[in-house]
Formats: C-alpha cells, sequence, structure tokens
C-alpha cells in the first residue's frame, strides 16, 4: 500500500509539472505567418462606417486584437498612439472582440476617449476575423505590408515587442 501512495504522489506532482510546463509555452497566431497573404476582411467599426482590409492597399497596416480587459492592450495603444499617430504611410486597426461579452459600445468609447486613441475600432461580431486569423492570444498584432503579405505576427506585447513591431513596420 506504501508503494501506491507514492506512485499516486509522483503522478500527481509530474501531471502538475507537465501542466506548467504547457503554460509556458508561448501563444501565437495559428493561421499566419510571416509571407502569407492577409484575407481580407470587412468589418464595422464603432460608428457604424464599414472598413476593409483592401481600403488600405498600399500602406503598413497593423491590426490590433484586444478587448476592454486587457491591461497588456491598453499598454499597446499608447504606443501605437504615441508611434503611429502621426504617420500617414501606416494605418492601425483596432479590432475589439468583446461582442462576445455583450460589452456596450459606450465602454469601448470611453476606453478610446481615455486613451486619446484617434484609430478606427472594429468589432469582431461573432469573432469572425478572430478565428479566420487564428488569434489565440490577447493582445496580438499584425503587421501586413502595402501589397497585402503578413510580415509580423506579435502575440502579448511584451518587453521585446516594441522594437519587434518598428522593425516590421519601418521607422521613420
Amino acid at each position: 500500500m506504501q508503494s501506491s501512495g507514492w506512485i499516486k504522489t509522483f503522478s500527481l506532482v509530474f501531471g502538475i509539472a507537465i501542466f506548467f510546463c504547457l503554460l509556458a509555452v508561448p501563444a501565437g497566431a495559428v493561421n499566419l505567418h510571416p509571407g502569407d497573404k492577409a484575407p481580407n476582411f470587412t468589418l464595422t467599426d464603432i460608428d457604424g462606417k464599414r472598413v476593409t482590409l483592401d481600403q488600405y492597399r498600399g500602406k503598413t497596416v497593423v491590426i490590433a486584437f484586444w478587448s476592454t480587459w486587457c491591461s497588456r492592450c491598453e499598454e499597446e495603444f499608447v504606443f501605437l498612439r504615441d508611434t503611429m499617430g502621426k504617420r500617414d504611410d501606416v494605418a492601425v486597426l483596432l479590432v475589439n472582440q468583446d461582442s462576445e461579452n455583450a460589452i456596450p459600445v459606450a465602454r469601448i468609447r470611453q476606453m478610446k476617449e481615455r486613451l486619446g486613441i484617434e484609430f478606427p475600432i472594429l468589432i469582431d461580431v461573432g469573432l469572425a476575423l478572430w478565428e479566420n486569423y487564428g488569434i489565440n492570444a490577447l493582445p496580438t498584432s499584425v503587421v501586413i505590408d502595402g501589397n497585402g503579405n503578413v510580415k509580423l505576427v506579435e502575440t502579448n506585447f511584451y518587453w521585446a515587442s516594441p522594437d519587434n513591431l518598428l522593425a516590421a513596420i519601418g521607422q521613420r
């Protein structure tokens, strides 16, 4: 009986260790990779205007997937606002996924105003773009060149993200 107790304890500790190892694997966007053609999309912004990826052909596009509960998303917004806000060669599209939680658009507008964000905020109803692009972590940013090709998929906005995004976009 003593050996079965030891085996149970070992199995439990081993299972917990495997669980935490799996958590340590970095999250990533599963469908898009650098060099891929970015799928076109049409979404509606918080003012009811239809926005497509194709309307930004010729510009570098940064698509930032985010949610109102995501503190790192706010960090990324401030970075994008401060570095991309005045650039006419870069379009930043903020794709909100709170529609599944029925977050009122007024709350999203309040956040936009509080942070001084002027980029379009698109609502991903039904998470169609989220699923099409294979997004599985927030925040996730996708940089697309002027020809519609993916240049970078950056997840989680961590310490190296600003440099990675600037390198993909091109500093000015």
